[in-house]
């Protein structure tokens, strides 16, 4: 398995690609291609063509929740020919915004249900399960194990009842299963990322042994931090490559971590090789 960064906040060594507060992954199998999330922008299909990565024979797109930073960059990979089956989570097309004083800022993904049905794009909802393949599969409704992973109250979510607070049902995540164990992408981790992994670890009985993408840690204080690291030591992970909204603070503190997990930051171009 190949899980190569195409988009991220941050730029690796490579100055010829772009960064952009967003996150974008190519997960390649031994015969499949997986796009896990777009990024906001064109910045991600760029990149993939800087990194010599056909995104043409892409099999199946998936976005992990509707925010702009992951989904809002869609519409411009159809645009350009990749028109794979979309998997998204439940309530995905509910208008998101965050609370800024006495106003709200959209945060969506910036197109809707007949965008997919003009250009005829296969949708699939994983309420809680889909396989798309023997060996990789969308995981969404986590449960709330850890209360404590709480996503921040500003963001909300338009729905028929009126604006509510975001408790993210759309949120999803891959989850590759490799000789190691089992490999979780996540794209925010809004439901909380021990919440996430904890899930998968119960649903497919396997243990858990590496996890990339945002963590969503940017606002966490010390508590919750140390906290999450401790965890996830114990859960037995052994590659934690975390980036996006994980934070200067907490990407600093799992940097100098010399137990157990190994923690990383990945950065736009930064590709890892799983057996």
């Amino acid at each position: 398995m190949i899980l190569r960064t195409l988009l991220e906040n941050q730029l690796s060594q490579n100055r010829s690609l772009q960064a952009e507060h967003g996150l974008s992954f190519l997960v390649e199998t031994e015969d499949k291609k997986i796009l896990f999330d777009c990024s906001a922008g064109k910045a991600a299909r760029q990149n993939a063509k800087r990194m010599n990565v056909s995104l043409k024979d892409v099999d199946y797109v998936v976005l992990s929740h509707s925010h702009y930073d992951h989904a809002g960059g869609y519409p411009d990979m159809v645009s350009h020919g990749i028109c794979a089956p979309l998997i998204t989570g439940p309530h995905f097309f509910e208008e998101k915004y965050a609370r800024d004083g006495g106003k709200y800022v959209y945060l969506g993904c910036g197109f809707g249900r007949d965008f997919l049905e003009k250009k005829q794009i296969e949708h699939r909802i994983c309420e809680e399960s889909i396989t798309l393949f023997p060996g990789c599969h969308v995981v969404g409704s986590f449960q709330r194990k850890y209360a404590f992973e709480k996503a921040p109250a500003r963001f909300v979510r338009q729905t028929a009842a009126g604006m509510i607070e975001d408790d993210f049902p759309d949120e999803v995540c891959l989850v590759v299963e490799s000789e190691k164990g089992l490999v979780v992408i996540v794209g925010c981790s809004h439901p909380g990322i021990l919440n996430m992994v904890e899930t998968v670890k119960e649903r497919f009985t396997r243990p858990v042994y590496a996890v990339f993408g945002g963590s969503h840690l940017v606002e966490a204080d010390e508590e919750r931090l140390s906290a999450t690291m401790d965890i996830l030591r114990d859960m037995g992970i052994g590659i934690a490559g975390f980036n996006h909204c994980t934070g200067e603070t907490a990407q600093k503190r799992m940097g100098e971590s010399a137990d157990g997990t190994v923690f990383s930051h990945l950065k736009a171009g930064d590709c890892i090789f799983l057996p």
